[in-house]
């Protein structure tokens, strides 16, 4: 089949490198001139990996991916609440995202890829897909895959009452070297009515870090905030915290307000498919997103191989629809406990999670392991 991929972010280059392999004609549309990540760091679980199996892209990331196994919630004064431990034999991944984006990319043909080219929108019907571009023109394809982020124009095309929803807090994120961390392969948040802190490690003692702050929508006063402001309003907070903002340089910084999507009934438009934040945006609170747009290549390339065209689909959306909208929900209900700033409030949602086992937060993230691959 002849194959648009719109977006040459995480969940479209993986699926150009699968269905190319196929033997499918695929073309991907950057609007960007240059294929690049914005963000620090990011995580990849043994879901996808496992779904990837033996291929040579598993390799790839895992060489360029920092191991992680245990994940550890603390209070701002650094009192443990609870512990995840990560499935067993298993393979849990963080790297930097551009680092992911380059070994992904690294399996596409240059020759598929066609940066500056910029989607204004589709005609999609259910035997082919012609997609227009702002200064190229028109061309049609048997299948379309958005795969143009949280903001989609292809989503905007056939599913133009999805709105995307305020999460009611803004994330500050960076990335820092030469850190000594006390455990090389634990993650850690720090919650506290200040805010959300947490930190992540990377290969060769470099480790990323995320500060979440409840506000308002696009609020100017967070929106002028810096290195000295962060350090200020977190200089109670432990040691970790202190030591990671020391080492973070006064420029890098990013700053984003947070949303996600209400979950979509499909994925599905005739001969139009989303797959990524196109489809499904999450908060990044089970550090989910880049592994959920992933796992749609891989189960989209299996069901093309495995059932006959009109199944596939149909199977693509049995499987993935259901279960992201599962990650949706949980991670949204995650990120409304973390961000608590009533002190009592607080207090008592801290009681209750130092007195429940260790095994209660392990068994919240089994669900991600038994996701279908086809």
């Amino acid at each position: 089949m002849k194959i648009a991929v719109v977006g040459a972010g995480i969940g479209g280059l993986t699926a150009a490198a699968l269905l190319s392999e196929e033997g499918h004609e695929v073309k991907v549309f950057e609007k960007e001139p240059e294929i690049k990540e914005l963000g620090s760091g990011i995580g990849i679980g043994d879901n996808v990996l496992s779904k990837l199996g033996n291929h040579d892209l598993a390799k790839g990331l895992k060489n360029a991916g920092q191991v992680v196994n245990r994940m550890q919630i603390l209070s701002d004064q650094a009192q443990p609440l609870s512990t995840v431990e990560l499935k067993k034999n298993s393979v849990n991944l963080t790297l930097k995202r551009q680092s992911l984006i380059d070994v992904i990319a690294s399996y596409v043909p240059d020759s598929d890829i066609y940066t500056g080219h910029k989607v204004v929108k589709i005609d999609n019907s259910d035997m082919k897909v012609t997609v227009h571009f702002q200064g190229q023109e028109s061309e049609t394809f048997d299948l379309c895959l958005g795969a143009d982020g949280i903001h989609s124009v292809i989503r905007e095309n056939v599913a133009p009452k999805c709105k995307v929803n305020y999460q009611g807090y803004t994330v500050f994120r960076g990335m820092v070297e030469d850190v000594q961390l006390e455990e090389a392969h634990v993650a850690r948040e720090y919650w506290g009515a200040k805010g959300r802190v947490g930190i992540v490690p990377l290969l060769n003692n470099q480790a990323y870090w995320f500060i979440s702050i409840n506000a308002k929508e696009k609020d100017e006063a967070l929106s002028e905030y810096g290195k000295p402001h962060l350090q200020a309003r977190f200089n109670h907070y432990p040691d970790d915290v202190r030591q990671i903002l020391d080492k973070q340089g006064e420029t890098g910084i990013l700053h984003h307000d947070m949303y996600d999507l209400k979950p979509l009934d499909s994925f599905v438009y005739g001969r139009t498919i989303l797959i990524g934040d196109a489809a499904h945006a999450t908060t990044p609170n089970m550090g989910q997103g880049a592994g959920q747009a992933m796992e749609d290549a891989i189960v989209l390339v299996n069901c093309l191989r495995h059932y006959d065209f009109n199944e596939s689909l149909k199977r693509f959306n049995q499987i993935r629809v259901k279960h992201t909208a599962k990650v949706i929900k949980r991670s949204r209900k995650i990120g409304k406990i973390a961000q608590h700033t009533n002190p009592l409030v607080i207090r008592i949602r801290n009681m209750i999670a130092k007195a429940l086992p260790n095994s209660y937060g392990t068994r919240q993230t089994k669900f991600l392991y038994k996701s279908k691959a086809k």
